[in-house]
């Protein structure tokens, strides 16, 4: 019972209205399109973890009293590894995601015992409605909490520093160390909102006020709050380009967003003279238009494809806070018919960015902004980065390092 519940409790951001923002060809790479298809994935992963078990074999690791970093994915990683140093291990502890470059993986072979535990108690679990609606992300959860806690009983880290708070695993694990005592630390790697888990670390380094007011909106929290900007955005500040005309649009899209209306909109740009480079959000395998001549930005990171656009347009991504952080200015497009995503972010209510809502409006917009006469340091701008509107720019990583030795020295 207590794995199904620790299941349930991994599920906090699913659980609180998350799912209902998303369109349906999102959710339904989130959580399967039919009860079907997921007993269809589950067997999937139930095989893949047989053969995990029967033929994996895990390198030696060294967590004893070290501050451990957990990554799940390259976002994770950017975001962390301004801690790189001889007493901090960069971990991907999981069942059967990718290993990545400069992170040890650590496989947990036995999930394979817990998947079975999971299939005997499958007709009390599915008795619940938003049980068969959640069963992959369940059966994903499932068995992980004791997992992880196993492994930190053998190797006690002095701190485990997360990225991420919401997904099942990472929350598995977040709910495991404070079960052991385990001292946390959390870094925001990305724009957040009220959907997302009460803030539950001993220390939370957060980008903003914005932020702030996020978490602290979901519930009353007893976390120690330290506001410091982007840390990963220190190395990219030296590399700001002063930007005069405006002759490439960067355009950023994720899962939400529709196609059609990206393809409309790349279309008026070009029409109009303007060069487009546009990036997809990883995890987006769509194809656009082969019959537009557009610059790939997925073939470079991130801030790079932000060096190489003069303007950016996106809708709800927090890209929005990268650009105007390094001084790329950005204007919101809602690019999907999903109302409830609306604005996910605040941007537009909280006056961050303008607004357009067709090719003509972004195009007059284009064509009258000035960055010469723009102020990047705005009440505004800086509500969703702390650094940018104190001695502190540029200096994020600095300060979080210090409030994370601080913390563990306490």
């Amino acid at each position: 019972m207590s794995n199904y519940k620790n299941a349930i409790n991994a599920l906090y951001l699913y659980r609180n209205g998350y799912i209902e923002t998303l369109n349906k060809e999102r959710r339904n790479t989130i959580i399967g399109n039919s009860f079907l298809s997921r007993l269809k994935t589950i067997l999937f992963s139930f095989f893949k973890e047989f053969k995990l078990l029967l033929f994996h074999q895990n390198l030696q690791i060294d967590i004893e009293d070290k501050i451990v970093c957990i990554v799940n994915s390259k976002n994770n990683y950017e975001a962390l590894k301004f801690l790189r140093d001889s007493d901090v291990v960069f971990l991907k502890a999981t069942v059967l995601g990718n290993s990545m470059e400069n992170v040890i993986t650590h496989r947990f072979k036995s999930k394979f015992f817990f998947s079975i535990l999971f299939f005997v108690s499958l007709p009390f679990i599915i008795i619940n409605k938003q049980n068969r609606r959640d069963l992959y992300l369940l059966y994903r959860a499932y068995g992980l909490n004791s997992l992880f806690t196993k492994l930190v009983q053998k190797q006690k880290p002095k701190l485990v520093v997360f990225a991420n708070d919401h997904i099942p695993e990472t929350r598995s694990y977040i709910l495991a160390c404070q079960k052991m005592g385990i001292k946390t630390a959390y870094i925001q790697h990305g724009s957040v909102s009220t959907y997302f888990p009460p803030l539950e670390f001993d220390l939370a380094l957060l980008e903003s006020k914005y932020s702030e007011a996020s978490y602290k909106k979901s519930k009353n929290i007893d976390t120690e709050i330290k506001l410091i900007g982007m840390p990963k955005l220190d190395s990219e500040i030296s590399k700001i380009r002063q930007r005069n005309q405006i002759k490439k649009i960067g355009i950023a899209i994720n899962q939400n967003d529709d196609l059609n209306k990206v393809e409309n909109i790349i279309s008026s740009l070009i029409k109009n003279n303007f060069k487009v480079i546009l990036r997809k959000h990883p995890a987006d395998v769509r194809k656009i238009k082969s019959n537009f001549k557009i610059e790939n930005g997925n073939n470079m990171s991130v801030f790079d494809f932000i060096s190489h656009s003069d303007f950016l347009v996106a809708s709800d991504s927090s890209i929005h806070v990268e650009a105007n952080s390094v001084k790329c200015r950005s204007v919101y497009y809602q690019f999907h018919d999903n109302n409830s995503k609306y604005d996910y972010y605040g941007f537009v209510k909280n006056k961050f960015v303008d607004e357009v809502k067709n090719a003509s409006e972004l195009i007059e917009l284009v064509g009258n902004f000035n960055y010469k006469t723009f102020n990047f340091n705005t009440p505004e701008i800086s509500y969703y980065n702390e650094a940018l509107k104190s001695n502190i720019y540029g200096k994020s990583s600095i300060l979080a390092k210090k409030y994370i030795y601080e913390s563990i020295n306490s």
